[in-house]
């Protein structure tokens, strides 16, 4: 008899084994489409900064788009989500969105908002290399060789970098303070490590000085310094000698006016109204092509997760596709950029996006071709069965989780870049930590499957707040910004992991017909309003208490959140779930035993993968 059990347990393992290394022909277009989709969306969403900079919008407009876009772009997709749902329609809502995220996108290059050169307030200005030597008692500017005449005061224009600054005189760089100090003695910090240029507009005493054989070194005495944060002419002071480039702009036309009152001057109306014009233009293009490209993230994915029930596959297997997309197709775009740069000496990112549009319509194609078998809404009535999806207070919990799990990923995508940079990270190992998480991803997509199946969807969300906890904290403690690469590897684990539990949660989840709906609203709370929300927050606490202060208050934040959904799930949802299940369980042996089924049947969630196969929904445990 034992031996009959060990050859049986022999014969499944082969089988398991087998079905791994079988290749499923029916999701061959399925894969298809996951690379090529994902590597056009990486064609598109790295650049699109660069891309809005290049088409004439400035710092101040790139932020207002990006503080609003996650907060309109969480709209679509469940509604397109609900729509797929009402008529069974997935393949030609993703088509449709598709299909509108390039037309979105193509547009976006002919938008120009360019004050044209002929126009220009600086079309004839000069930069001057300079340094500022601040101290306690003020500041002094040195312009090297440049002439200046004697005992004059004069009003410049520049712009400076705060972390480039240098401690002349300070016992190490993080003892350094700068303030701008107001005559009413109102002071503001400047922090130091940022990275962003800061347009000064400076009132200065010039002098000549000829020392040490030196003729012609022109030195000025600050009197005032006026940022946009301080109106009024202020001193800059320092806690200690400090030392710090900046840029002047000085009028190379013989006989003009000051640059800062020649800035409204020559500025026309025509240009005014036309960068308006591109402005509001760009914006609203922008909204609707970001809306569209979420919207097809999120149907593509309930597309996935209906064929992937139907084919016996892995969805893990499915998203290794698209990992592998975005990694082959980032390089390309790399050295695509570069060859332009080398012709024409600037970037070309046109040709980026009309390559991620014809990737686009083979995926058009391919999606054509695919085998979609949805299930149809019992009810017929798709707000009825929206409003059942809500009162599921697992499933509410659920969506409060995602929001959460949004915010920590929003904080990083945000800010990660902006601490490496303050650590002085070349361009080199920002790339890589890109690089890095694809690549450690897809071993771990392979056998996301099994890892779910085995321990739970739910008790992987507990580990994903779990490893952000500890990429927080550890991202706070590091002064060597190689030392992120380890922690950059746990994006394994909180996006692609996470990610695959997620939609296999909804798939167990979502009664009959609600599929998208419930994945279109996953997939706007996580990736577009928890995004915002994580940004938001982020940026308030950092601008409060600093980086790695806000670093360790997330880090808190994501194991508080970990903790208490486990404890949460174990002794209260769990008990919600099994409820529920041995009441469907119940019902369905009442019909069998009878053999007629009942005319009014009670409202019941049905499972498209049975919760059998998601061992977290029914247990906590590990």
């Amino acid at each position: 008899m034992q031996k009959m059990d060990d050859d049986s347990e022999a014969v499944s393992e082969w089988k398991k084994l087998k079905k791994t290394l079988t290749v499923n022909k029916p999701l061959i277009p399925l894969k298809l489409t996951m690379l090529l989709y994902y590597g056009a969306s990486s064609l598109y969403l790295p650049y699109l900064t660069l891309q809005m900079q290049q088409v004439g919008l400035n710092i101040q407009e790139i932020a207002i788009i990006y503080s609003v876009l996650p907060f309109v772009t969480c709209i679509m997709p469940p509604l397109a989500g609900m729509l797929a749902d009402k008529f069974n329609r997935y393949k030609l809502v993703l088509i449709l969105s598709v299909s509108l995220a390039v037309l979105f996108h193509t547009l976006l290059l002919h938008v120009d908002a360019r004050i044209s050169p002929e126009n220009s307030p600086v079309r004839n200005v000069t930069e001057i290399p300079a340094s500022v030597y601040c101290g306690r008692t003020g500041a002094v500017l040195r312009l090297g060789n440049e002439s200046c005449s004697t005992s004059t005061t004069e009003k410049w224009l520049g712009y400076w970098t705060p972390s480039e600054c240098q401690p002349v005189a300070c016992t190490n760089y993080q003892h350094m303070r700068m303030r701008v100090c107001s005559p009413s003695g109102n002071c503001t910090q400047i922090t130091n490590k940022s990275t962003s240029k800061l347009e000064v507009e400076l009132v200065l005493e010039t002098f000549l000085t000829d020392t040490k054989g030196i003729s012609g070194e022109c030195t000025a005495r600050i009197l005032g310094l006026r940022t946009d944060q301080t109106p009024l002419p202020s001193a800059l002071l320092c806690n200690c000698l400090i030392q710090c480039p900046l840029t002047l702009m000085k009028s190379s036309t013989p006989n003009q006016e000051p640059i800062d009152d020649a800035l409204s001057d020559e500025m026309k109306e025509t240009d005014r109204l036309k960068h308006n014009r591109g402005f509001w233009m760009y914006f609203v293009l922008r909204i609707l092509a970001s809306s569209s490209l979420a919207t097809s993230f999120s149907m593509l994915d309930a597309t996935a997760i209906t064929m992937v029930k139907k084919n016996d596959g892995d969805l893990g297997k499915q998203r290794l596709f698209g990992v592998i997309g975005q990694a082959v197709f980032a390089m390309v775009a790399g050295i695509l950029l570069d060859w332009t740069v080398e012709l024409q000496g600037d970037p070309d990112y046109s040709i980026l996006f009309y390559i991620a549009d014809g990737l686009c319509v083979l995926v058009v194609l391919l999606v054509s071709r695919l085998d979609v078998d949805v299930e149809r809404l019992e009810s017929g009535n798709l707000m009825s069965g929206a409003k059942r999806l809500i009162r599921l207070i697992d499933v509410d919990f659920f969506m409060l989780m995602m929001l959460l799990l949004g915010t920590c990923w929003g904080f990083l995508e945000s800010f990660l870049f902006v601490f490496l940079m303050e650590l002085k990270a070349n361009s080199y190992l920002l790339g890589m930590t890109v690089t890095l998480g694809c690549v450690i991803g897809v071993p771990f997509l392979y056998i996301s499957d099994m890892i779910v199946r085995k321990i739970g969807s739910v008790n992987v969300f507990v580990i994903a707040f779990l490893i952000y906890c500890i990429r927080f904290f550890g991202y706070s403690l590091i002064w060597d910004p190689w030392l992120c690469l380890p922690f950059e590897a746990l994006e394994a684990v909180t996006v692609h992991m996470m990610a695959v539990a997620s939609s296999m949660y909804c798939a167990a989840a979502a009664p009959p017909g609600l599929l998208a709906t419930l994945n279109g609203a996953v997939g706007s709370i996580h990736y577009s309003f928890g995004r915002g929300l994580g940004s938001f927050i982020g940026g308030i606490l950092m601008s409060n208490y600093g980086t790695r202060n806000t670093f360790q208050i997330f880090g808190t934040a994501a194991g508080f959140c970990g903790l208490t959904y486990f404890i949460l799930h174990r002794f209260y949802l769990v008990k919600i779930e099994r409820l529920r299940l041995r009441r469907k369980s119940e019902r369905i042996a009442e019909v069998i035993a009878s053999g007629v089924e009942p005319e009014d049947e009670p409202e019941e969630e049905e499972f498209i993968i049975p919760p059998d196969n998601l061992l977290g929904r029914r247990k906590s445990c590990f």
